[in-house]
């Protein structure tokens, strides 16, 4: 299952690859007036910091920030798969762990209760 997992976002990282650089060929082709406004994130914590970004092109954030919804949709996908894994593997360690006892059980107990009444002591089949 954790092949399935990394085959997901090896795929979705190839395909967010891909459109990211078939659109920035796009935007990059483009007149400058279309997508080149620039923005700036700025973050502040009054009378501790401020973070201030360099100022990116409005075409660029749209850009990647399609691209890494790609590769966000392929982990949700994904997660089950990988809750689904631990489930499995507590059930078989379950099943070894009964298939132990019942071995145990076979060794040390009764032959006689585990293998059910002697066949003499039952009655007649009537035809």
């Amino acid at each position: 299952m954790e092949e399935i997992f990394m085959r997901k976002i090896i795929n979705a990282s190839i395909i967010a690859v891909i459109f990211f650089v078939i659109l920035n060929f796009i935007y990059c082709n483009l007149n400058e007036e279309v997508f080149n406004y620039e923005v700036n994130f700025i973050f502040s914590i009054p009378h501790l910091f401020t973070l201030k970004s360099v100022p990116l092109p409005l075409g660029f954030i749209l850009i990647l920030a399609f691209s890494l919804g790609v590769i966000f949709l392929a982990a949700l996908q994904a997660l089950p798969a990988l809750f689904r894994t631990g489930a499995m593997k507590a059930r078989d360690k379950k099943i070894k762990m009964l298939e132990k006892e019942l071995e145990e059980a076979r060794l040390h107990g009764d032959q006689d209760t585990l293998n059910g009444p002697p066949v003499d002591s039952l009655p007649p089949v009537n035809e």
